[in-house]
């Protein structure tokens, strides 16, 4: 796998999220479809398809549904992609959404591997054990990493790894959740007293390449303000590579 094959990837991932015609996707660099929620796309519980926007590498998916379809198309046609989550735009957003009974749930920032990053040789003084899927609903009960394995049936959890001390007391954790049949989100977890000792970018980094040598792309995801975690990715071989907007119910 290389980064032209994870591109391919990806855009095939982003016209599924977003109903995107592959047709369309060459000849626009904004995309705004009618939302259409399809079998394989990325779904995530509480969230809606009545408005989807991913930004990546200077082009735009976005869905909509029929209620505000052309006047996402009419305000977003000849918009910059990069410039879409600048607050007023998110508040105009917003505030249309409102008038259907939603909301902007939150925008994310996400980062694909960099299959030409070299990496550098890593160690850490702890005992380092995986988990398939059959073994992680045993790692439910009182689970401190809520941020590594989350028990979601539309993601399901489908491999983790943590790092134990002398103890035998698990202090890290990174997990991926199946988000779709291509694409598995990475999440990390370190106990706050085990914090700074360079477990986070040890485990993210072993599980980035244990995924990809199952032949699905790795991505890791974090809130814009969140630069320690940002950064964890961007040392374990990530590049910042796409944006989303999501939407949900607004429970006025």
């Amino acid at each position: 796998m290389d980064n032209r094959d994870i591109d391919r990837i990806v855009r095939e991932q982003f016209r599924l999220d977003t109903n995107c015609s592959i047709e369309d996707e060459r000849k626009k660099i904004i995309n705004i479809n009618r939302a259409v929620k399809h079998s394989g796309s990325r779904y995530y519980a509480d969230l809606e398809i009545f408005f989807r926007a991913i930004i990546y590498r200077g082009e735009m998916y976005m869905s909509a549904d029929e209620q505000i379809l052309d006047w996402c198309r009419e305000e977003y046609g000849l918009y910059k992609p990069e410039w879409f989550c600048k607050y007023h735009n998110l508040r105009k957003l917003d505030e249309k959404l409102r008038e259907f009974g939603y909301k902007i749930y939150d925008t994310h920032i996400y980062c694909l591997p960099d299959m030409d990053f070299e990496g550098y040789d890593f160690s850490i003084p702890y005992e380092i054990r995986w988990f398939e899927p059959d073994e992680i609903p045993g790692l439910r009960e009182n689970n401190p990493f809520i941020n590594a394995l989350m028990f979601l049936p539309d993601c399901p959890d489908v491999i983790a790894v943590a790092a134990y001390d002398g103890d035998g007391r698990a202090v890290a954790m990174a997990g991926a959740s199946s988000d779709s049949d291509t694409m598995w989100q990475i999440g990390i977890d370190v106990l706050p007293e085990y914090r700074n000792r360079g477990l986070a970018l040890a485990l993210v980094t072993m599980l980035k390449e244990e995924i990809i040598s199952l032949g699905k792309v790795p991505f890791y995801g974090t809130s814009e303000s969140h630069s320690n975690s940002l950064h964890v990715g961007l040392r374990s071989g990530f590049m910042p590579a796409f944006t989303e907007v999501f939407c949900s119910k607004d429970p006025i």
